[in-house]
């Protein structure tokens, strides 16, 4: 039985099943604790020698993508062509309008945005080197803490004023990023569909009768609809991959540890990522160059390897030789004909470009989905489940719900769980990822659902918001880095063409060589209007 759609007795039940035979798979001395799990990333690590390089290859020009990104308007920038103020008034001009037709935007910050503009424009006029992300214009989900301003956490009211600026947020405007404003989440961030009973639901920019997926749903609607060109998104459990594809946009989840959360609400401590959101691999990857450190105020953060570290250089070079694997069983399960069909057109892509394309082993992913869910819920319920008690109501009733069930998880059980992750993850990847660079997966198997699915805790709305996280949450729970890539349209039940795609999960710090392949399939030929969505033309209905 499905963990999701258990009764709580069940779900206990199921969870004490799987930890059992992940048990199994795992040998140890009596007495002796498993490997923790920051030595299994260190261990399991990527190897920047793993590149392909072909004898003989030429490296690729960095061709543009088929619509304007951050990578391309910079360059204009750079020549005096473009001002940082026009580019922030234009910007925050359409964040408001998607604001109004979204609900993608909680708060717009005009004063400072225009402020930081002028700053840009003078420190270019004086002719100081320009910052990596000089002027590019970003949002960020409500539980990136911004010092003075107030933050909600996707709740209804205020659930505070920030005293601290985030990490996240130090590492971007340190680089001359703009931070335009708040953007839409769900509850805590607790729930993958992106729609919230309490403070209001975000919908898709593509067709205001879907989700954007959640529970980063703001950052996917604010990007895929050209009011900024980036946003940090966060991810438990598929919340950055999740409404990439659903809105139509690109989105990475670092290696766990990668990216410091200092500053940054906590759901789960042990599965919590952030990652930016935004209209190309290679804006990721100035972003991430941005972003990526340790941080000792994350007590979660791990030092990456030095040589992992710069994510910029792979971009352009080029891809023939690299070897994608394709999961059978867990990953292929109830999948739409539409979504089967973009898989597949997605690799015979890779195949064109010289990839080579093979089957991996199976891996127990079920029981891994299982133990993640139980791990959120014990965490998640340790640092909110006392609003979940509040006889205020300030909770909705799914979030409510959710919390309720971490209260009866036995302590054994989850430190169980959290002993098994770095034993399996090295498991995964002497096993599964032995013969490949990189993995190909779907992300959400069906067509994008309507709001109205979600109205009710009913069976199927508590169906769909376990299979929005299926084929992800295994990824988190292994703590490997994962990047959502657009991929073509899937047509729903309605005749509606919506955006969906697939994701690239790497080995720990592969970073550099997942954004080297989400670049070149983005800047093949066959990426183009006719086939594959363009976030900065959008049919709005």
């Amino acid at each position: 039985m499905n963990a999701n759609v258990s009764t709580p007795s069940q779900a206990l039940m199921d969870w004490q099943e799987a930890t059992a035979r992940l048990e199994s798979r795992v040998s140890r001395q009596p007495g002796l604790m498993h490997t923790p799990m920051r030595v299994a990333l260190q261990a399991t690590g990527w190897k920047r020698d793993a590149v392909s390089e072909v004898p003989g290859a030429t490296e690729n020009p960095l061709r543009d993508p088929a619509w304007g990104d951050w990578w391309l308007e910079r360059q204009y920038v750079a020549a005096g062509k473009l001002s940082i103020q026009d580019i922030a008034q234009s910007s925050l001009q359409r964040l408001e309008q998607v604001g109004r037709d979204t609900a993608a935007c909680v708060e717009v910050w005009h004063d400072q945005t225009l402020q930081a503009a002028v700053r840009c424009d003078e420190r270019i006029a004086a002719g100081k080197p320009l910052g990596l992300l000089e002027g590019m214009p970003l949002a960020h989900k409500d539980l990136v803490l911004n010092r003075g301003r107030p933050y909600a956490c996707g709740m209804a009211g205020p659930a505070g004023t920030a005293d601290v600026d985030a990490a996240v947020l130090q590492g971007l405007q340190a680089a001359g990023a703009l931070n335009m404003g708040r953007l839409h989440m769900t509850e805590i961030a607790f729930d993958p569909a992106g729609v919230n009973e309490m403070a209001g639901h975000c919908r898709n920019p593509w067709s205001s009768a879907h989700i954007p997926g959640g529970s980063s749903s703001g950052s996917g609607a604010a990007v895929a609809a050209g009011a900024v060109v980036g946003a940090i998104g966060s991810d438990t459990g598929g919340s950055i991959r999740i409404p990439s594809i659903l809105c139509g946009v690109t989105g990475i989840k670092p290696t766990f540890g990668l990216v410091s959360r200092a500053g940054a609400m906590t759901l789960s401590h042990t599965n919590d990522h952030l990652g930016p959101m935004t209209r190309s691999a290679r804006d990721c990857a100035l972003m991430l160059q941005a972003l990526a450190g340790f941080d000792p105020a994350d007590e979660g953060s791990i030092p990456a390897p030095t040589e992992s570290a710069d994510y910029l250089s792979g971009l352009g070079k080029p891809v023939k030789g690299l070897r994608i694997g394709v999961a059978e069983s867990y990953f292929t399960r109830n999948l739409h004909a539409d979504v089967q069909a973009m898989l597949k057109r997605s690799l015979e892509q890779f195949e064109q470009m010289g990839v080579e394309i093979r089957p991996v082993p199976d891996f127990p992913y079920d029981d891994l989905n299982a133990l993640a869910i139980m791990i959120i819920r014990a965490e998640a319920t340790a640092v909110h489940g006392e609003m979940a008690r509040d006889p205020a109501g300030i909770l909705g009733q799914f979030t409510r719900s959710r919390l309720q069930e971490g209260n009866n998880i036995p302590a054994s059980l989850y430190l169980q769980a959290l002993a098994l992750r770095g034993p399996l993850l090295m498991q995964f990847v002497q096993e599964v990822m032995a013969e490949v660079d990189v993995l190909l997966a779907p992300v959400f198997a069906h067509p994008t659902p309507r709001i109205e699915e979600f109205d009710a805790l009913t069976e199927r709305a508590q169906y769909l918001r376990g299979e929005l996280t299926r084929l992800t949450r295994p990824i988190n729970f292994l703590g490997l880095p994962s990047m959502a890539l657009p991929g073509g349209f899937v047509t729903g039940d309605d005749g509606l063409r919506m955006p969906n795609g697939f994701q690239l999960i790497g080995k720990p710090y592969s970073e550099p060589l997942l954004l080297q392949m989400g670049n070149a399939f983005q800047t093949l030929p066959t990426w183009t209007k006719a086939d594959l969505p363009m976030p900065s033309a959008l049919p709005w209905r």
